[in-house]
């Protein structure tokens, strides 16, 4: 499963949706966002009439995300360039620095429990890996979990009821300058979280314009999902130390109410970089299926930088090459 911010693949996250399963994963490509003109408006007729948060009241904003609770009204839009701007230049500086990661994941699952049973949880520990691969100018950020001490991983749990949910080192990749242009934005004000001063601005995706896209698979059938949110911008180094992101619109057609993803971003300071990292620290998950509601907590921890080397060996003298296949 793959989430591409470029090229024309336009496929971001992938939700398979199975009875009480939900799994979603991406990786992100930077920096060739997809342009109107690439866009595979199939599907996004959908969301023609969705009312993004964006364009709400502000009064109504703040009930519908309490996260904005000790919001300084934005008095106009006049910043909001300048802000989109620099956080995207920002963005691609973060990116540019990106190494090859791994670091410890702790993932507290929870779901409905059965008839008359309280909620149940299981809680798992990962690898988890952030692997950049880059050709020339273009760059992909793609993010692996494997069970921790080497064990296996069976990542399709549907016999267990939960989701397994993954792909967050590079939500931030959002703000990159080209993949502004598939979206619109509303500067909303000035809000402190977690000791930063932050300009706080709302986003919704285009429909018909973006190919920047998600998809939900549900009982055989296939539905397109597009994405709003909000982003907490430090504004002393323009870059997001707090992301939000839901689904653009509901589909009732499968049940699929709402998902609400909630991200926590900060320095981490490696021997092996000449500067501090912004990687996720925290994520909080939760997806509400008619009148079932599933979480998932992530905590990262222990990051490490790595390498990734291959060699190519000569076949010995005595063995024959190999044959191509008929």
């Amino acid at each position: 499963m793959k989430m591409s911010l470029a090229g024309k693949e336009g496929k971001s996250r992938v939700l398979i949706l199975s009875g009480a399963l939900a799994i979603f994963a991406f990786a992100q490509l930077h920096p060739l966002a997809a342009t109107p003109q690439d866009a595979d408006a199939s599907g996004q007729s959908f969301y023609a009439d969705a009312k993004p948060m964006l364009d709400f009241p502000l009064p109504d904003l703040l009930k519908a995300i309490p996260e904005l609770e000790g919001l300084d009204p934005a008095a106009s839009q006049d910043d909001l360039p300048s802000i989109l701007s620099k956080t995207g230049e920002v963005t691609e500086d973060l990116m540019g620095s990106m190494p090859n990661l791994t670091s410890r994941e702790d993932v507290t699952q929870s779901k409905p429990g059965g008839k008359g049973k309280d909620r149940e949880q299981i809680q798992r520990e990962f690898d988890y890996m952030i692997v950049v691969h880059w050709n020339g100018a273009d760059g992909t950020v793609e993010e692996y979990r494997s069970a921790s001490k080497g064990a296996g991983l069976e990542v399709d749990n549907r016999s267990q009821g939960y989701m397994l949910t993954s792909g967050f080192a590079s939500e931030w990749l959002q703000f990159l300058p080209p993949n502004q242009l598939v979206s619109r934005f509303r500067y909303l004000g000035q809000q402190t979280f977690g000791g930063f001063k932050c300009y706080v601005v709302a986003f919704a995706q285009v429909p018909g314009t973006t190919s920047i896209t998600g998809t939900v698979h549900f009982e055989g059938r296939s539905v397109l999902l597009l994405y709003q949110g909000i982003a907490w911008i430090d504004e002393s180094t323009f870059r997001i130390v707090r992301f939000r992101t839901d689904l653009l619109a509901p589909h009732p057609e499968i049940t699929l109410e709402s998902q609400t993803t909630e991200l926590q971003f900060g320095n981490t300071t490696l021997a092996e970089t000449a500067a501090p990292l912004w990687l996720p620290q925290g994520v909080v998950v939760t997806t509400q299926m008619h009148d079932r509601l599933y979480r998932n907590v992530h905590r990262y921890s222990d990051y490490r930088v790595f390498k990734v080397e291959s060699k190519i060996l000569p076949a010995p003298a005595d063995e024959p090459p190999p044959t191509k296949p008929n």
